[in-house]
């Protein structure tokens, strides 16, 4: 009997299995990050319980226009029956387990790709397949993630099942890897399921593979704003900067719970790869797409324009507190981690983690990690990408010298005046990335649609996550592109509808990714019915 038979393993397939199909199916309205009725809703709050010049305003935007918008909407997301979904899955030896459940909720097997890499094993899957009720099912002798980059097919849920750590220090077990190159094919339709399945290798499994992971679970999570809290009423709170916790006293509250943090890492690194580092990485530089938004003429002066606005050390500050990315790590939280994983960033500051350099196994699972978050496994390209995009996406450094004409022109042609003033100023930043992201078509995360467990394989503690992610394309196909966008949005109800919809699609990114649409808010963000979403707390599956 294999791990996969366990009936704990059992309970935690068809959890998992069947929340992702209610929520691409009966569920389907809720798991866009705007939901189909949430303009009209934004609309009629304010109509009614705004303040000052917010019920005239909202007046003027028009059931007519809320229903082109609705059927628009309609138009993108579609509805979708069980029998409708296209599923990949990683197989193991015995495919039916996982197809069972998938088949016994609608889908067709005609519409299940399930893949194995190891020869032997997939020997295994096809025997039992062909054995199994499930015939049709279509076998693959290699990775899913080697399939989509050679065939352009698109799924409505992928299941990876890996079974190992994240990242994996395994040679064979590259689950970092896997996961970059899927979220780099853009494998999944929208709105569509990605779940995955780590480990935690215990103590006695392997002392130093779960050390490495505690020090790269505390890099990670130091620099966030905001994190899970099982203490908390809300089971949220701030984040270490925030309570004036050091990197090293961090290290060992992190070691003392690493199944509850390494938990929040995993969902974490998913949400922050899928809607930023992966779309950032993967964007063409030498594009002409890319030449449409910036001019990067003269390479010398971008990086001093960089290191000015996002020295990532002490060194360059004059009060010797340190730079932006030190200052404010809660704005910068990715290039913070970027900087003190990587030896050439960080310089040896000592506003970093001291623990990062100091023996010869993290550099190189520091290095292992950076380098598989990148498309091609090359760390210098990731850090590049990140640091590049991010400079050019915000306000406050002298990002208008490498702007395109065009979005010179638009820039100077910005005015918070020109836009219907609510609970946030209308700022250029919220344009040049709503713009960027129009054609970068990055995944979002539907927080409030996340689903989390944990469970016991034997004696290894197992993380399953199911993340529902959004190409959000009800909003970004909604406006009008660069040229045509200061023209086109003297329309104050198209202008509306964008702006009530990007509450929506912000209202996931409030807590968790302040590196893009902050400060976007046409609603508070406590207002009941339109709060910003919080992540469910991960459920236990039990063995009884």
């Amino acid at each position: 009997m294999t791990a996969y038979s366990e009936p704990v393993k059992n309970k935690a397939r068809r959890a998992v299995i069947e929340s992702s199909i209610a929520a691409l199916t009966q569920n389907r309205t809720e798991s866009t990050l705007t939901r189909r009725s949430y303009v009209r809703e934004v609309r009629d709050y304010l109509v009614n319980n705004g303040d000052g010049y917010d019920p005239k305003i909202a007046t003027e935007l028009s059931d007519d226009a809320i229903e082109r918008w609705e059927s628009f909407y309609d138009s993108i997301t579609q509805f979708k029956a069980p029998s409708n979904l296209k599923v990949a899955y990683l197989s193991g030896p015995n495919p039916e387990n996982d197809l069972r459940v998938f088949c016994e909720a609608g889908v067709l097997p005609e519409n299940i790709w399930a893949f194995e890499s190891e020869n032997v094993v997939y020997s295994e899957a096809v025997s039992s397949a062909l054995d199994s009720e499930f015939p049709f099912i279509k076998l693959i002798n290699g990775g899913l993630d080697a399939f989509v980059e050679a065939s352009p097919q698109r799924f409505d849920i992928i299941y990876l099942d890996f079974c190992g750590p994240l990242p994996s220090r395994n040679k064979k077990q590259k689950t970092l890897t896997a996961l970059t190159r899927v979220l780099a094919q853009h494998s999944l339709n929208s709105p569509g399921a990605l779940i995955t399945n780590f480990s935690l290798p215990t103590m006695q499994q392997d002392p130093i593979g779960r050390t490495l992971l505690a020090k790269l679970v505390a890099c990670y999570l130091y620099p966030k704003s905001f994190l899970e809290d099982k203490e908390s009423e809300s089971n949220f709170s701030e984040g270490p900067v925030s309570n004036g916790i050091d990197p090293s006293t961090w290290l060992q509250t992190v070691e003392s719970d690493l199944d509850h943090y390494y938990g929040q890492f995993i969902t974490r690194l998913l949400m922050d790869h899928a809607s930023l580092i992966s779309p950032y990485n993967r964007f063409p530089k030498h594009n002409s797409l890319f030449a449409k938004f910036f001019d990067i003429k003269d390479t010398t002066s971008l990086k001093k324009a960089i290191g000015s606005m996002f020295h990532f050390t002490s060194d360059d500050d004059d009060d010797g507190v340190g730079g932006d990315v030190i200052v404010d790590s809660g704005q910068y939280p990715i290039l913070w981690t970027l900087a003190a994983l990587d030896k050439g960033l960080n310089n040896n500051d000592t506003n970093y983690p001291q623990f990062v350099f100091e023996d010869d196994e993290f550099p190189k699972f520091a290095e292992l990690f950076l380098s598989q978050l990148d498309i091609a496994g090359n760390k210098k390209d990731l850090l590049d990408s990140i640091t590049l995009l991010s400079f050019l996406l915000s306000e406050g450094g002298e990002q208008e010298e490498f702007l395109s004409e065009r979005i010179k022109q638009l820039h100077a042609e910005h005015s918070f005046k020109d836009f219907y003033q609510s609970c946030d100023l209308v700022l250029f930043h919220q344009t040049i990335e709503a713009l960027f992201r129009q054609v970068a078509t990055p995944y979002q995360v539907n927080v409030e649609e996340t689903r989390r467990w944990s469970y016991q394989a034997k004696e290894t503690p197992m993380f399953m996550d199911m993340l529902i992610l959004d190409e959000c394309r009800y909003l970004y196909d909604w406006m009008p592109t660069a040229d045509m966008f200061s023209k086109a949005f003297t329309n104050l109800e198209r202008q509306l509808v964008y702006r009530f919809a990007l509450d929506g699609v912000a209202k996931h990114c409030r807590w968790y990714n302040p590196e893009f649409f902050l400060g976007t808010a046409v609603i508070d963000q406590y207002t009941e019915d339109f709060e910003a979403r919080t992540l469910k707390p991960r459920e236990v599956i039990s063995g009884t």
